[in-house]
């Protein structure tokens, strides 16, 4: 298992075998107004995370757990509602709500194996506005936690993709202008975007259910925007494929947010920083099992129709594709005719 080791005093990075935990204190949202060089600091250590492996926990990030938890539990208390009751808030066309276990099945491995059943249900938020889709009457906490915990999110990714930005030979406001629809929709000025909050609860898993092939919380895949920020609970389950075909664990580390490399920044970085490749297994330990388990991650996808393709010009990999047209591609695999 990896685990992290203590940073020193001023050192903004510690080490883990694959998964380097980074101080982010210097652009954290307890900073009311970092500075440029600070932000240059730390692109450099992004730089070399993404490229290593394209994931990184990040710590001192200024998000209160406070926030985090409140998220977690409105969600707990929405997932545990009855089953005909979560169906009035079903996802549908406008990509907001409930999506039920076994209706979003992931991308085959590389060697061609298909998850028979994903063992996870989730809620997906990316309209906060008033005209949002939530159960309000049933679970009136869920618009109110998950949209404080997206808000404070998008805050710390502008800040994120300002360093990204300088990464990639860029000025601090490169991306940010390429994400300025990030949870806009339904407001004034809307520009269309499909950043995505999405609140993933995996139930504790029978030992009947566990024994069966093809059982698995969630399927290997990549994901499908610029970067993608994962809020864990303390129980785990996520591995990282690493550049030797090896699987890493991504275990919790209190106090931290995981930031893994989507699709479209592996395309803008003409391959330089991998979307890496990840699941969420059933785990061994028969704890683990019979425990559920919470996450919530922030999907942050660029403007619908921002072209995304190399910086550094044409490359056969990554034609072309507008950030809506690449989403709507994986979602066709993923889903199939079960958005209908």
């Amino acid at each position: 298992r990896a685990r992290a080791s203590q940073s020193h005093p001023g050192s903004p990075i510690s080490k883990m075998p694959s998964i380097q935990v980074v101080d982010i204190a210097a652009i954290s949202l307890a900073n009311t107004a970092p500075a440029e060089d600070d932000y240059k600091a730390l692109a450099g250590v992004l730089e070399s995370c993404f490229k290593d492996i394209g994931f990184v926990y990040i710590k001192n990030h200024g998000i209160d757990q406070a926030v985090i938890t409140e998220a977690m539990q409105a969600s707990i208390k929405f997932f545990d509602l009855e089953r005909d009751v979560k169906s009035l808030s079903r996802k549908g066309a406008e990509f907001q709500g409930w999506v039920e276990q076994g209706r979003e099945i992931f991308d085959q491995d590389e060697d061609g194996k298909i998850a028979e059943l994903e063992v996870r249900e989730t809620y997906d938020m990316k309209n906060i506005s008033s005209s949002g889709k939530f159960p309000d009457k049933n679970c009136p906490e869920l618009r109110e936690a998950l949209t404080g915990l997206a808000e404070n999110g998008k805050l710390l990714t502008k800040r994120l993709l300002h360093c990204i930005s300088l990464t990639l030979g860029q000025n601090g406001n490169f991306l940010a202008d390429q994400h300025q629809g990030m949870l806009s929709q339904g407001l004034a000025g809307s520009v269309d975007n499909s950043t995505t909050l999405r609140s993933i609860h995996y139930p504790p898993i029978p030992d009947n259910l566990a024994a069966q092939p093809g059982i698995i919380r969630c399927g290997e895949h990549s994901d499908y925007g610029t970067i993608t920020l994962l809020f864990q609970d303390q129980l785990g389950g996520l591995e990282v494929k690493a550049v030797d075909g090896q699987w890493v664990l991504a275990d919790p580390v209190p106090g931290t947010i995981l930031i893994n490399v989507g699709d479209l920044l592996e395309a803008m970085s003409g391959g330089q920083y991998p979307a890496t490749r990840h699941r969420v297994v059933v785990p061994v330990q028969e704890f683990r099992r019979k425990t559920l388990r919470q996450s919530i991650a922030f999907f942050i996808h660029p403007d619908d129709e921002v072209v995304c393709q190399p910086l550094s010009g044409p490359d056969p990999r990554y034609p072309p594709v507008t950030a809506l047209r690449h989403l709507l591609n994986r979602f066709q695999s993923t889903y199939g005719d079960r958005l209908q």
